[in-house]
């Protein structure tokens, strides 16, 4: 009997290889697809790269977009946004799932670049670039323009055209930049930035920036859709006119800007006034100003006329003989015043000192009456205030009598006897 036959033993794999055998199977099989969903839980991280799910009716799929490939996308991708994905199917090790690596994206049923233009402009509205109340007046007339255009395109030429038809004294200055194209974005954000510098340092100051450029397809003018256009005009201290395409054409750079003109040439008209509707309005009013003149002089010599019909003029000095007669009539009455109130002043004096006159104590002393003083010159006014003694000195009307107080009484006593009277020590009694 043979002997029966043995069975190999089976391969082990760790979850690593397992994993890596079927990542390798699911790269070669699936090395470039494009996926067709709906964004889903879509996450930027702080490396740039980013993160979402596509899903559909039935299933869904995990997807990054790594930092190189979305900074080439001219739009972001949201929740809820159908989109078309273009990649690499993987295996992401770590976590055993399959994901999709993004390299490309596309809107589902509206271009890449409209869809980046109204993200564009959803962006810059909610930060105010377009609030109409910072928008600067423009000056008129400019004294010095920038023109930001192509140095051989004909916007340039009508431009230059245009502003010696209508205001040659405007000095232009020429900024030759790429409008269109690869780099051309950048090109007009660095020339707005430079005319500015030159502004700022009053190395060369400009009253307004033109940013010209003619009509062409929406792709032809898609430099001025840009982000980095609409930031260099929001932050210019110059203000600056977008004239951009024509009137149907509606670029970024026209909403930020101060003033949108619906072609280079309208920005002219824009910032200057016709030379020649300002001569008119001069030559108008140089007629007014002479008409006006003229009435001043007709005016002026009627005036003249009328004064020089008057007495002061056909006699110079009749005035002047008038004025001095009235100056002596003048001193004449004021003399007469003088002399009048001189005469009153006097006679009212006269009257006071007869007053006075009567009033005074000499005229008393006249009628008989005297004042007695001691003999410090106290008034005598009662007896009591008397001693027998007392030296008295009395005046009357023609000198004074000196007494001496020998005896006092009451008003209403007798006046003592002679002989009760003391005699003086030094006269001799009677026998």
């Amino acid at each position: 009997m043979s002997a029966a036959p043995q069975l190999a033993a089976p391969v082990t794999l760790t979850v690593s290889q397992l994993t890596a055998q079927v990542r390798g199977t699911v790269e070669g099989k699936f090395p470039c697809v494009w996926v067709a969903g709906e964004v889903s839980n879509f996450t930027r991280a702080s490396s740039g790269h980013w993160y979402f799910t596509l899903k559909d009716a039935g299933a869904q799929i995990k997807a990054a977009m790594f930092r190189g490939f979305n900074l080439r996308q001219k739009f972001d991708p949201r929740d809820g946004m159908e989109i078309v994905a273009r990649g690499r199917l993987t295996v992401y090790e770590p976590r055993g799932e399959y994901q999709l690596l993004v390299e490309e994206i596309q809107p589902k049923g509206v271009g890449a670049a409209e869809l980046a233009l109204r993200q564009l402009k959803e962006r810059l509205l909610a930060k105010g670039y377009f609030d109409p109340r910072r928008k600067r007046p423009l000056p008129r007339p400019p004294r010095r323009v920038a023109l930001v255009a192509s140095a051989t395109g004909a916007a340039v030429r009508d431009m230059i055209e245009v502003f010696a038809q209508r205001w040659p004294f405007t000095e232009l200055v020429v900024r030759p930049t790429r409008v269109q194209g690869e780099g051309a974005a950048r090109d007009v954000a660095v020339a707005v930035k430079q005319l500015n510098w030159l502004h700022r340092n009053n190395r060369l100051p400009f009253d307004a920036i033109i940013l010209g450029r003619g009509g062409g397809s929406a792709e032809d003018l898609w430099a001025f859709n840009e982000e980095e256009v609409a930031v260099a005009v929001f932050e210019s201290r110059i203000p600056v006119v977008s004239a951009v395409g024509h009137e149907v054409d509606v670029t970024v750079a026209d909403l930020v800007a101060d003033h949108r003109a619906e072609t280079p040439t309208a920005a002219v008209v824009a910032l200057t006034p016709d030379r020649r509707e300002v001569m008119a309005a001069l030559s108008t009013l140089r007629e007014r100003m002479a008409e006006a003149t003229d009435r001043r002089l007709k005016l002026a010599r009627q005036r003249l006329d009328q004064l020089a019909t008057r007495p002061a003029f056909r006699r110079p000095l009749q005035r002047v003989h008038d004025l001095e007669q009235r100056l002596d009539d003048t001193a004449a009455r004021l003399a007469r015043a003088v002399r009048l109130r001189l005469v009153q002043a006097a006679q009212k004096l006269a009257e006071v000192s007869a007053r006075l006159e009567t009033l005074s104590p000499l005229q008393v002393l006249a009628r008989g009456y005297s004042l007695t003083h001691t003999a410090d010159g106290k008034l005598v006014r009662a007896a009591s205030g008397l001693r027998p003694g007392d030296l008295l000195v009395t005046r009357v009307a023609d000198g004074t009598i000196r007494s001496l107080v020998t005896a006092t009484a009451p008003a209403d006593a007798a006046d003592p006897k002679p002989e009760e009277r003391n005699p003086r020590a030094d006269e001799p009694r009677p026998e």
